[in-house]
């Protein structure tokens, strides 16, 4: 048989690409299943809400020509000043505190979608037949998850301060507060490396749609409930550590430097600390659980 006719193609001196792009190729795969299903659209909408009520407060304030009291409440309530006073940033970072629900509910029904179906349907092993490394699976679907936090996140709020300086019109807003932007990305990747960690690890091990949805709200819900109860019961703040996202919280706010109290300041150092040991544990049983794949040759 002919080479031509049996499809074999001559060397044509292709620079080789890094077996890494192939975390990119997943991510573009796992977005692609993500953006197909019309229910995540509706997710998805409802996330954006939010964004508009805040870009149309910042616009009303900088645009229209309303008293300065009112300014002055609509700023309040929604943690933006036209200063240069530490509690500048709190727009931002409540804008990112209040994707929580949005976020909790879309990582949710995502996990079976993005992991739990490539071990329910023994896809895996043909990943890994491929030139396509378990660090490469791992990092890819950790990225995967990342890109839809940043979305419903990271993107929204630096959105919101490119907003915030057009507005002014003047650049004197992005040069006195050029560290909010980095501040944004540092609470998002706080916020990234926790919640897909744990997401990717739970699908990996329940695998289908209902156990990881219990379980995911089991581990904000619950623990929330639980730790505000026993906080009140005991009178002491320690329990709040025991939920996640109130610990991603008090990061996020050691990052923009703007606790509201004396005691999250003092409980930020066990925050991190506990985060770093509870990924650390997920992300080992996540390596243990990809490894435990047979590889078809």
């Amino acid at each position: 048989m002919d080479f031509d006719q049996a499809r074999y193609h001559g060397w044509e001196d292709r620079r080789l690409q890094s077996p890494w792009m192939a975390c990119l190729a997943i991510v573009r795969v796992a977005l692609m299943q993500v953006f197909r299903n019309k229910a995540y659209w509706v997710v998805l909408a409802l996330g954006s809400l939010r964004f508009l009520a805040f870009w149309s407060i910042i616009w009303a304030v900088t645009q229209l020509p309303l008293p300065e009291e009112t300014n002055n409440v609509f700023l309040k309530e929604f943690g933006f000043t036209a200063g240069n006073d530490a509690d500048q940033n709190n727009g931002y970072m409540r804008f990112m505190e209040g994707q929580q629900i949005i976020v909790m509910i879309l990582l949710a029904f995502s996990g079976s979608l993005l992991v739990g179906s490539d071990f329910r349907l023994r896809a895996l092993p043909f990943y890994l037949a491929r030139r396509i490394d378990r660090r490469h699976y791992i990092v890819g679907k950790l990225l995967a998850v990342s890109s839809i936090i940043m979305l419903l996140t990271v993107v929204p709020a630096l959105l919101l301060f490119v907003e915030y300086g057009m507005f002014t019109a003047s650049t004197q807003y992005w040069i006195d507060n050029w560290q909010i932007p980095l501040a944004v990305l540092a609470f998002g990747l706080v916020l990234c490396l926790v919640n897909s960690i744990l997401l990717v690890t739970l699908s990996a091990y329940l695998q289908r749609i209902v156990p990881i949805t219990i379980t995911w709200a089991t581990i904000f819900l619950l623990l929330g409930s639980l730790s505000g109860y026993l906080r009140r019961a005991t009178e002491d703040e320690r329990w709040r550590l025991m939920d996640p996202w109130w610990d991603m919280r008090i990061v996020g706010r050691m990052i923009f430097g703007s606790f509201r109290t004396e005691v999250e300041g003092e409980l930020a150092v066990w925050a991190t600390l506990l985060l770093v040991g509870v990924c650390s544990v997920a992300l080992v049983a996540l390596v243990h659980r990809v490894r435990a794949v047979d590889i078809v040759e």
